[in-house]
């Protein structure tokens, strides 16, 4: 099986090249903006569907993993699908995200509604690009729904966050902070994705992939400080956590307008959407996914954070 993975040189993409080309009959092609040797391929998804359609020559699968703004999402996920049904690609991988509930709390299944698709906002996109799946129905698309991806330089949860850290800012958020964290090593998703290429006959479907740990925001912050050889966090009361959120936003919109440097404390605030975020009490069982494809995740924490690699910092404890 060829499979072609969109946005190849990502965070995600990168992985699923590698389980993709570990797994005994398969082999991939790094779809991106730019050939980057072999086995790559110029698959820009704001292109044409036409011009997507003649990269596709010879190929059995496409998975989509390519993210970008809003319009990106929705525009290159249209021109993707489109391009698999003129090239006669009938078997699609579609990365999706738990975004898709917004903030629907307990226990989440891959039945609990999804938010609308109106709007610009992260969520309403990937919702769209769903809608956008199920419209296209000579198309075998599986959706997968990961958590929080984290794993070696994840740019978010990871190398992001512990740059926030290191800014002296942040720090543990009590009631505010005691939210599930839902994790998924990069890996656990890798090989979900192979298990959908694997398994054609659930195809239509959509599924939940969440890691096997359950924690708080609190307890992720802690244990990537510790893993970062940062010094132990401060507790933030909420009322100062507040206080920073409402004071960063005017810096954060200087900061979209590309006007540069901002305060460090302002960057490293978190956002309104994060807050929300870090409150919510949500679990996402995977059930699903292990009856109809036979996954489950098999990185735990400890190994995850032991995958990280992280340069220690001084002794000295500074940032």
């Amino acid at each position: 099986m060829k499979v072609l993975v969109t946005g190849a040189s990502g965070f995600l993409g990168s992985a699923v090249i590698k389980a993709i080309r570990a797994t005994e009959g398969m082999t991939a092609l790094a779809g991106g903006r730019r050939n980057t040797g072999p086995d790559s391929v110029v698959f820009d998804i704001l292109s044409s569907p036409a011009t997507l359609a003649t990269a596709l020559a010879g190929v059995d699968a496409v998975v989509h993993c390519a993210a970008g703004s809003a319009q990106a999402t929705v525009a290159g996920t249209r021109n993707t699908l489109e391009a698999c049904r003129m090239a006669g690609v009938r078997q699609v991988v579609h990365i999706s995200s738990i975004a898709v509930y917004g903030n629907a709390q307990g226990t989440v299944l891959e039945n609990t509604p999804q938010v609308k698709t109106t709007g610009r906002s992260y969520a309403a996109s990937k919702a769209m690009a769903e809608a956008l799946c199920l419209s296209f129905a000579p198309l075998n698309i599986i959706r997968l729904r990961p958590t929080i991806i984290y794993g070696p330089d994840s740019p978010l949860w990871v190398t992001g966050l512990i740059a926030r850290m290191k800014a002296g800012y942040w720090g543990t958020y009590g009631a505010a902070g005691n939210g599930t964290c839902n994790l998924v090593h990069v890996a656990d998703v890798a090989s979900a994705v192979v298990a959908a290429l694997q398994t054609p006959q659930a195809g239509g479907q959509a599924f939940n992939i969440n890691g096997p740990d359950t924690l708080s925001w609190n307890d992720w912050f802690r244990d990537l400080a510790q893993a970062a050889g940062l010094p132990p966090l401060r507790p933030v009361p909420e009322a100062v956590l507040y206080a920073q959120v409402l004071a960063s936003l005017p810096f954060k919109l200087l900061r979209r307008a590309g006007i540069k440097p901002l305060p460090a404390w302002a960057t490293s605030a978190p956002a309104p959407s994060e807050v929300r975020l870090f409150r919510r009490h949500a679990t996402y069982p995977t059930q699903a996914a292990a009856q109809a494809m036979g996954w489950a995740p098999c990185i735990k924490l400890a190994q995850g954070l032991a995958s990280l690699n992280l340069p220690a910092c001084p002794s000295t404890g500074e940032p």
